[in-house]
């Protein structure tokens, strides 16, 4: 249910640890990681390899979830290693949690961590430090009964940023101290709930213009901030005329479409535009495709995207559960046209 797989929290956990000579799941922060035999055959283990090392994972787990969530391991740590379990509420970079491993020798670990709500997205870091050896197996997390965290002190994660899902209701919950109503496709409603930077009662300073900021993690969402006027090409997500080139927001999409014409998307969700995919484009004119224009060739930046919309370079910045992808995997980064485009 929720943002999990069935409560569990980590992905690839436990004997799938390793997907060939890389990590699965788990990227490398910093220095250098080796694959490492462990008590089991089957079982191979991690070795944070250096003096300043570490693994990190973001997970879309949310107080939706759970506020409880127990976080295992098995650990081989020498006296002279310092390793260090951080946990980062909203994986903004802030570390509002550590938990000490002790010295161990393949010795299973776990720690409960109560976590005070609401809050959507946590990223977990496995650090060392020190000249000693640390080896680790079978990671994981999942949510557990609330009644597990009782007398524990909660983990807060103060105020969201920018992106993080809000409550209009608690305008406090967020850093900007503005919760506003986004447009979303994907939500049932057609809009979210995001901490922004400005709205309707909250204006930008100078020219600029309450527009749409893309998500910044696949655990946020698309905000409104403050955008300078006319700064966004063709293709390119909007909430208001003026953030666009063309002074024409159609669709959530900055569009070109003057006067009286065939006004259609160029792809499915993108941006509308005048006679788009017949051929018809003069040298000069905007395009999205190549079949926009009378020369079959439309120059300008490869626009790729995530199944909701947002910008991508790789999977990695798509949101969880997207799409046909489960739970705790990234949805897909799709090639869908040319941004800010002209025929050749």
């Amino acid at each position: 249910m929720g943002n999990t797989d069935c409560g569990q929290v980590i992905r690839d956990s436990g004997f799938d640890l390793w997907c060939g000579d890389q990590l699965c799941a788990w990227k490398l922060e910093r220095g250098d990681i080796k694959r490492v035999p462990t008590w089991n055959e089957g079982d191979s283990g991690v070795e944070l390899d250096g003096a300043d090392v570490a693994i990190e994972q973001l997970t879309p787990v949310d107080s939706g979830d759970g506020t409880c969530i127990e976080f295992s391991l098995v650990a081989n740590v020498d006296k002279n290693a310092d390793v260090e379990l951080n946990v980062d509420i909203y994986g903004d970079g802030s570390i509002e949690h550590h938990e000490r491993l002790p010295t161990a020798n393949w010795k299973p670990l776990s720690y409960d961590l109560a976590i005070k709500g609401p809050y959507r997205g946590i990223r977990f870091e496995l650090a060392k430090t020190g000249s000693g050896k640390a080896q680790l197996a079978n990671i994981g997390a999942k949510t557990i009964d609330q009644q597990s965290c009782s007398g524990l002190t909660p983990i807060i994660a103060g105020p969201a940023p920018e992106g993080a899902y809000c409550d209009t209701n608690n305008q406090a919950s967020c850093a900007s101290g503005i919760c506003s109503l986004v447009p979303d496709t994907f939500d049932w409603f057609g809009v979210t709930a995001a901490c922004s930077q400005c709205d309707d009662t909250h204006a930008c300073t100078g020219n600029e213009v309450c527009g749409l900021h893309e998500p910044t993690s696949p655990v946020f969402w698309s905000s409104n901030g403050c955008v300078a006027p006319a700064a966004k090409e063709f293709g390119e997500r909007c909430n208001v005329n003026a953030e666009c080139a063309s002074n024409q927001c159609t669709g959530g999409r900055c569009s070109y479409c003057p006067g009286a014409c065939s006004c259609t998307p160029v792809w499915f969700g993108g941006p509308s535009l005048c006679n788009a995919g017949r051929h018809l484009g003069a040298s000069g004119s905007p395009c999205g495709t190549d079949d926009d224009c009378a020369s079959a060739a439309c120059d300008g930046t490869v626009r790729k995207e995530c199944e909701d919309g947002r910008p991508c370079a790789t999977a990695l910045d798509c949101p969880f559960g997207i799409g046909s992808a489960a739970p705790l995997q990234n949805g897909a980064c799709i090639t869908v046209g040319v941004q800010g485009g002209t025929c050749r």
